[in-house]
């Protein structure tokens, strides 16, 4: 499992206000607006009414404050939709020309500047990407290409930066490149920066010059800054930034940071991604004009390799795009999550039909994958006449949480139990009652409206599930005789002095929390930390894993801060 650490701490102003006002914007979804063109006949009409049904789901169900949704198919028909607001507090709707943080759907617009280079014969793919950035403190080791990059197999961490804090000061990757696919913002910076030096201009610049002017995008921005914030649909995120987010709950006004990295860069408009969804379906036909050859295009939509970590089970990737499965063939897709904002883009090469949509809501789980996989799955039904779209549900059902009911037993010989509810379990400590909507495989966080920051992360033996994890605490089964399973063994003092909370200001990285689980040490409840001999600690499951975590500033033997993945987080509380 991926962690997530981007969360902010203090997100506190006006929260109870903006709550209030999201479930008004949920409230009134489906009165949103919506405009159509070049469908004179009509034949759109009741996919189009469709979709806009399914994204007043999405906006209801999740207390979304505001979505905008663009759609293309064949014969020039493009639609736009939007719900809600762009300012919560002032009620002020969502118009036509404000921006949206797109995420990483950006790294596709950084990959099309690289390919414009290769074109131009002032890189290569396989070309080693240190001899493009020689200032850089690569890793030792086989030469990581421009390829490994754009397609997320070199081995380097997610979010490092590019001088680490901790260890020696060089980057590290966790698999030699091209053998795994791990997801990394840190290689599409090096990209942007090779671009800029290749170049000499900003990537923003390049940018414009590359795609968004050879396209028509006059609307949208290369680079996302504080001047041009007016332009932007109010953000927001999580209230409590330092817990997992439920789903709907309370938010607070999103942090603003300046963004000019080729990982995330790009701000648009739901016109504007229109646009650039109708070049993808093109591109992936092989026509790749006005932005790049035909025989680059087709190359920029090839996959290369296995993505077995996307969202979407049998993922590829290819280009600053995923390529993923739905309705029975590949189509392009890519998500784009920030501080304030998420998104996501579905674009069918073959039928010719594509959806984006945004919402001004950031660092949640939420991102509108499901709506734009239904919009194109729903389109292209009209185009080629089946199969039948299926949308998933929204709101998404409560999972089968019968194997979780019971009785359980602390380690102090405390009884807690687990009942059900409608969205998920309650947990009983003996006079307290956590309500636990489901996170993820065995994973629950507290959906209020007492809010608990640790998650319950049920643990099996085979299918049977025989004890959980609050944290640091442990509950243990009980069965007919008994305990089903033995406690854990008593954690080691020089591990429970690493276990705590470890925060960095910066908004992108946020607060960790670390557990004493036993002889073991887990993140945030779920990923486990594995010693290794340098010093470090690997985090996650995979022996693979890049992403590494060093202790160190110790005072009495517990440490004043994790530097985790080259960023340093300071201990704030045990």
């Amino acid at each position: 499992m991926k962690i997530d650490r981007r969360a902010v701490v203090g997100l506190g102003l006006a929260g109870a206000g903006l709550a209030a006002a999201s479930s008004a914007a949920a409230q009134g979804a489906a009165t949103g607006v919506f405009s159509v063109e070049h469908d004179e006949a009509g034949r759109y009409g009741a996919a189009l009414a469709d979709i806009r049904a399914y994204a007043a789901r999405h906006v209801a169900a999740n207390t979304l404050p505001g979505l905008t949704l663009s759609v293309i198919a064949p014969g020039g028909m493009t639609a736009q939709m939007r719900f809600g607001y762009a300012n919560l507090d002032a009620r002020e709707p969502l118009g036509p020309r404000q921006l949206f943080q797109i995420g990483s759907i950006s790294k596709s617009f950084t990959a099309l500047c690289v390919f414009h280079l290769m074109e131009q014969g002032k890189l290569s793919l396989d070309e080693d990407a240190a001899s493009l950035l020689p200032s850089v403190p690569w890793p030792s080791g086989a030469r990581i290409t421009v390829q490994n990059l754009l397609n997320h197999s070199s081995g380097l961490p997610d979010d490092a930066p590019l001088f680490p804090r901790g260890g020696d000061g060089r980057l590290w990757r966790g698999f030699e490149p091209g053998a795994q696919w791990s997801y990394s913002n840190l290689g599409f910076r090096m990209l942007g920066m090779m671009v800029e030096r290749l170049e000499q201009k900003p990537l923003a610049e390049v940018i414009r010059l590359r795609v968004l002017q050879p396209l028509g995008m006059t609307t949208t921005h290369g680079a996302i800054l504080t001047g041009d914030r007016s332009l932007y649909a109010h953000g927001y995120s999580p209230l409590y930034g330092d817990r997992p987010y439920p789903r709907g709950g309370p938010l607070g006004p999103g942090p603003w940071t300046d963004m000019v990295d080729g990982s995330g860069c790009v701000a648009s408009t739901a016109a504007d991604m229109a646009l650039y969804a109708r070049w993808l379906a093109e591109a992936g036909q092989g026509k790749g004009g006005p932005v790049l050859s035909d025989a680059a295009a087709a190359r920029f939509t090839r996959a290369t390799i296995d993505a077995p970590g996307w969202a979407v089970k049998g993922a590829k990737y290819a280009n600053g795009l995923a390529v993923v499965p739905l309705g029975g063939r590949m189509v392009l897709h890519h998500t784009g999550g920030m501080l304030a904002f998420n998104s996501a883009l579905h674009v069918d090469p073959q039928a010719g039909v594509g959806a984006f949509a945004s919402t001004n809501i950031g660092l949640a789980p939420y991102r509108p994958r499901d709506l734009t996989a239904y919009a194109c799955a729903r389109l292209r039904e009209v185009v080629e006449g089946g199969p039948k779209a299926e949308a998933a549900p929204m709101p998404p059902p409560r999972p089968d949480v019968s194997a979780y009911l019971g009785h359980y037993m602390g380690a102090n010989g405390a009884p807690v139990s687990v009942t059900e509810n409608e969205r998920g379990i309650v947990l009983r400590m003996g006079e307290t009652f956590w309500a636990l909507e489901p996170e993820g495989d065995d994973v629950f966080i507290s959906g209020g409206p007492a809010v608990q920051i640790r998650p319950l992360v049920f643990h099996r033996e085979g299918a049977a599930v025989v004890r959980a994890w609050f944290g640091g605490d442990e509950f243990v089964r009980l069965g007919a005789g008994g305990p089903v399973a033995p406690f854990s063994p008593k954690t080691p003092p020089e591990l429970a002095a690493l276990a705590a909370t470890y925060t960095s200001d910066d908004p992108w990285h946020g607060t960790i929390r670390v557990y004493a689980q036993g002889e073991r040490l887990v993140v945030d409840g779920t990923d486990p930390l594995v010693r290794l001999g340098d010093g470090s600690w690997r985090l996650g499951e995979k022996d693979w894993s890049p992403e590494r975590i060093r202790f160190d500033g110790l005072v009495d033997g517990r440490p004043t801060r994790a530097v985790v993945s080259g960023v340093d987080h300071v201990r704030r509380w045990a």
